[in-house]
């Protein structure tokens, strides 16, 4: 059985992951894989340490002034996420060129696009950014950027 904190972080990451999928639905060029997923996933986890770079700690919660535990995530726990909104026909995964592809469904969208809150407002303005600014750089940029930038919290604990 799943406990209730866990069945939360499940759909929490599930709304982070859609939403990053529904802002890339329509760019034809960019493919969402497995491992782009998680990378933009740290952004849209701890936005204020990755794109908000605030130095206001009153903004960070206990996550955020921990987010240097999580630069090296645990891929089986996204490997659950993926099953799972997969399984909601959220998510479909299609092979282009050798690699497993992640792209929203029509259903998916409609989940997104439902849920009007300040917080599903800050996930969707994040995961434009993201498209926006962090989308162009490579994937060993992006880990950089992440390890350097969640180590800098630690001066703030």
């Amino acid at each position: 059985m799943i406990a209730i904190g866990e069945k939360y972080e499940l759909v929490i990451s599930s709304m982070r992951v859609l939403n990053l999928l529904e802002a890339f639905k329509n760019n034809k060029t960019y493919q969402m894989t497995f491992d782009k997923i998680i990378l933009f996933d740290f952004y849209m986890k701890f936005p204020q340490t990755m794109i908000r770079e605030g130095n206001d700690i009153s903004n960070f919660d206990f996550e955020e002034l921990y987010s240097f535990f999580h630069a090296h995530p645990d891929r089986d726990s996204y490997h659950r996420i993926l099953n799972f909104v997969r399984s909601k026909r959220l998510v479909s995964k299609e092979i282009l060129n050798s690699s497993f592809i992640y792209k929203i469904t029509e259903v998916g969208i409609e989940i997104v696009n439902d849920i009007e809150n300040p917080f599903a407002e800050r996930m969707r303005a994040n995961a434009l950014l993201i498209k926006k600014n962090i989308s162009k750089l490579s994937d060993t940029k992006i880990k950089e950027e992440i390890n350097s930038k969640s180590l800098n919290n630690i001066h703030l604990l």
